[in-house]
């Protein structure tokens, strides 16, 4: 599954489970790297749907107090 189609709580379950390996520090450096890059950008997908999250919570109160 692409980055882009994971649910916000997908992505935070894998990089939940990537913060677990990168503390264990049992694994090769190389493999830690990937890890750290992969985990960056989950990080960056997650902060991408709060914001569009705020931007839709923002519209709706927007919306109402508009009435």
């Amino acid at each position: 599954m692409a980055k882009k189609e994971l649910t916000f709580e997908q992505a935070k379950e894998k990089l939940d489970g990537i913060v677990e390996k990168l503390s264990s520090g049992n694994l090769p450096i190389d493999q830690m790297v990937k890890l750290y890059e992969e985990g960056a950008e989950l990080s960056q997908h997650c902060l991408g749907l709060l914001s569009a999250y705020e931007a839709r919570l923002e519209q709706v109160d927007k919306y109402i107090l508009e009435e």
